[in-house]
Parts: structure tokens; sequence; C-alpha cells
């Protein structure tokens, strides 16, 4: 889920992943950006939007799963599988802008799923190193 955070308040970023261990739940915070100002404050470097994950284990396939169900729950998985091939058939009814539509959610969806293995394994770095 998006959050913002103040840097200080978790552990310094590795490879831009911070994560805190409590007990059997792994906190994760990455992609961070620059968090906008308010109108009436100044730029607070400390101040961070990101990426913002708990889940319970520390494998890297409890990572990876944790990172794509949180922004894809199994009804929107579900949703975009069947959009997909509906997509993919070209005797389809589907209009033109619809089918591309549907094409452009799936990669999208893999694209999560590439950054959240990178992502995963980046975590499983760090911990294993502990």
């Amino acid at each position: 889920m998006k959050a913002t955070v103040q840097l200080s308040s978790i552990p310094t970023p590795q490879n831009g992943v911070s994560i805190i261990l409590e007990g059997l739940r792994t906190r994760l915070f990455f992609d961070f950006t620059d968090a906008p100002a308010r109108e009436d404050e100044e730029v607070n470097t400390d101040l961070k939007d990101c990426e913002s994950i708990d889940l319970v284990g520390r494998s890297y396939g409890e990572i990876v799963s944790a990172i794509i169900n949180d922004r894809y729950p199994a009804d929107k998985t579900q949703a975009i599988m069947a959009n997909y091939e509906n997509a993919k058939d070209s005797t389809s009814d589907l209009a033109e802008e619809k089918r591309a539509e549907y094409l452009q959610e799936y990669a999208d969806y893999q694209d999560w799923r590439a950054h959240a293995k990178d992502i995963a394994k980046t975590v499983s770095n760090i911990i294993e190193g502990e």
C-alpha cells in the first residue's frame, strides 16, 4: 500500500529497501520518492512516499506473494487474466480500444510481478546478511 514515512523513523534503506523484523512479522518499505510539500510547508527531505507491505514470514516466496497480492488481490488477478484471454482471442467482439486496454493491464501486472521478485531478492539478501 502507498504510505508516507519519515526516513528517520525507519531503518536506513539498503538498496532502496527498508526492513523491520518484528517477531514473525516483516515490514517492508520500498520505491521511495520525495513526498510533495504542502502549500504552507517547505520541502521536508526526511519525508518520503513509498510502498509499505506487512507480511508474516521472511522467505523469498512469501515476500513476492505479499507484494503482488497487496496490489493485485485474487479477484483483480482473475479479472486481468480473463480479460487478457479475451483480448488474445482475435475472434472476440472486443473493440480495439478495449483490447489494447486489457493487454496493457496484463503487461502492467507482469511488470509488477517482475518488480516484486527484484524487491524480494533484495530483501532476502539483506535478511540473510543479518
